[in-house]
């Protein structure tokens, strides 16, 4: 028995329209049909609803872990990159700062060598009557004086000769006293040409004696020059070594009266 959802008369199960009202017992089993239906694709269209629900919050997920991952790896690769560069540039300092020390430290041995060295190979503006008598002639010699020009040349040494009584055949007397430059290897008898005197301000003057020259016709100086003049030249040519070897050769004699 079934009843009629119109009128609640009882029909028969086999009956197709109602014996009360005439329901037709076939549309309200298609409309049965149609809201099963319809109800399977919404179950249908919640579950995989849920499961699309499933897989984005899982792709997000694992997105986030990859994300943080980077991060996280990205950070430390920066620190450590950073912490390289700075022990890096810090042994680069200290390395750095070692060369300038040990180059300062082998320029000051250098410069006081250089110092020492220039010391011992340059005049002194305080030198000796020897050292003196050399590097004038020296001076002479080098500088091509008029009749000093070669004078020293392959020479053993010179001697000289101090003579107070004939200063009136010169016209600078300076302190009194003639020094003449005596060279055995040049001058052909004992009356040297080549003289100078020294004046009290250490002014040197240099002269070639000729035969006209005497007491009534005094000789002038071809050069008169300071003595500290003398000494720079000496030294600024690369004299001063030359200098003191023949200053070690150099006699100083005292003329008779």
């Amino acid at each position: 028995m079934k009843f009629c959802p119109n009128c609640g008369n009882k029909n028969k199960e086999s009956a197709k329209f109602c014996t009360n009202c005439g329901y037709n017992f076939k549309k309200r089993g298609n409309v049965a049909d149609s809201m099963h239906s319809t109800n399977g694709k919404k179950k249908t269209i919640r579950r995989i609803v849920k499961e699309q629900n499933r897989s984005h919050k899982s792709t997000w997920a694992i997105a986030t872990v990859v994300l943080l991952c980077v991060i996280a790896g990205g950070y430390y690769f920066l620190n450590i990159g950073s912490k390289s560069a700075s022990s890096s540039n810090t042994a680069t300092t200290q390395s750095a700062n070692t060369s300038v020390s040990t180059g300062t430290t082998n320029d000051s041995t250098t410069t006081q060598n250089s110092g020492s060295n220039d010391t011992d190979t340059k005049l002194s503006s305080d030198i000796g009557p020897k050292e003196t008598a050399a590097a004038i002639a020296y001076y002479a010699d080098k500088s091509g004086l008029t009749g000093w020009e070669n004078y020293l040349k392959a020479n053993n040494g010179i001697t000289i000769i101090l003579d107070s009584d004939d200063t009136a055949m010169v016209s600078e007397k300076g302190q009194g006293m003639i020094y003449g430059v005596f060279n055995e290897q040049q001058d052909s008898n004992s009356l040297p040409k080549n003289v100078y005197t020294l004046g009290a301000d250490n002014t040197v003057n240099i002269y070639h004696l000729s035969d006209e020259d005497d007491s009534d016709n005094p000789a002038t100086p071809i050069k008169s020059i300071s003595k500290d003049e003398i000494i720079q030249y000496i030294n600024n040519h690369g004299y001063a070594s030359d200098v003191k070897k023949l200053g070690s050769k150099v006699t100083l004699d005292q003329e008779a009266n």
